[in-house]
């Protein structure tokens, strides 16, 4: 029941009235949940979203010849493959170089020394985005290691049309 004195409404609840109870549960649950909504963190950005709009402002998802012109930095299912050759099927191990060398890129570090030669050694990756946390980054190399984990590298005649 609502009753009105002077100038507002005021909400009156009988204990045995079915629609004062509803009104009064109303009253209590929305404003809890319009905070609880209010401080509820936004969904964390999908790891390959992050790597299109970080990684991928410079690498291609995959190798392609046709575009070769436009590459400014290794594709990536290449980088994949070669760092498959010295890490195995080890995640860990794949995951921990990524971040060892986006975080801290060095000549000693790389797995593709032809790539170093044509494109240069990339920035380090907090240096161009420092927005992104190491949890961001992980994910990514994650991602990076099971969306190419089929990727193979051509063969040397093919990989020569890619040389500088």
């Amino acid at each position: 029941m609502i009753a009105v004195k002077a100038d507002r409404m005021v909400l009156c609840c009988h204990p045995r009235s079915t629609i004062g109870r509803r009104m009064a549960m109303r009253a209590l649950i929305f404003p809890l949940l319009s905070a609880l909504i209010l401080t509820v963190p936004a969904q964390a950005e999908q790891p390959e979203a992050i790597f299109d709009r970080a990684c991928g402002a410079c690498h291609f998802k995959q190798r392609d010849t046709a575009r070769r012109d436009e590459m400014i930095a290794p594709p990536m299912d290449m980088m994949a493959a070669h760092l498959r050759q010295v890490t195995g099927p080890d995640r860990a191990v794949f995951v921990a170089r990524v971040l060892d060398f986006i975080k801290a890129p060095a000549e000693a570090k790389a797995v593709d020394a032809m790539a170093v030669q044509r494109f240069g050694l990339m920035s380090p990756i907090g240096d161009t985005f420092p927005e992104l946390t190491d949890g961001e980054l992980q994910a990514v190399a994650n991602w990076v290691f099971d969306s190419f984990a089929t990727a193979q590298l051509p063969s040397p005649g093919q990989r020569g049309r890619m040389a500088p």
